[in-house]
């Protein structure tokens, strides 16, 4: 009974120190999961830094984008501007031109006017210098 005694001792401390290892690993295994987990955590608030600093970065880029199109609208009003002043300017050179389209009429209606008058002077002349030749001659 002696050899029996003593191997169910040596089993039993084989098993208790199994047992322990066992504790002795999941401790470490416990361990390790909470290291990884502390070091999601710092992964997750490093991400969120990150994203917080884009979220900025896309803000001030909006800000940017709105002076932009805030200079576009100024540009924008600018060139309404000039397109009146060009059309306020073309509407007096039409004016001008219609000025001077009155003052060429009335130019050739003088010259018209000349031309019969010289035709006619001319033609009276004339018929004088014959009338005064034939009865002279």
């Amino acid at each position: 009974m002696a050899l029996t005694d003593t191997t169910e001792n040596q089993l039993l401390e084989r098993i208790v120190r199994i047992e322990e290892s066992l504790a002795h690993h999941i401790e470490l295994t416990r361990q390790g999961f909470s290291e990884m987990n502390r070091r999601f955590e710092l992964l997750l608030d490093q991400t969120n830094k990150r994203f917080e600093q884009v979220d900025r970065r896309f803000e001030q880029v909006d800000k940017r984008l709105e002076q932009i199109e805030k200079r576009f609208e100024q540009i924008d009003k600018r060139f309404e501007a000039m397109q009146i002043q060009i059309d306020r300017r073309f509407e007096q050179v039409d004016r001008r031109f219609e000025q001077v389209d009155r003052r060429f009429d009335a130019l050739i209606r003088r010259m018209d006017r000349f031309m019969v008058w010289s035709f006619s002077t001319t033609l009276a002349v004339g018929g004088i210098v014959i009338g005064v030749l034939k009865v002279r001659l």
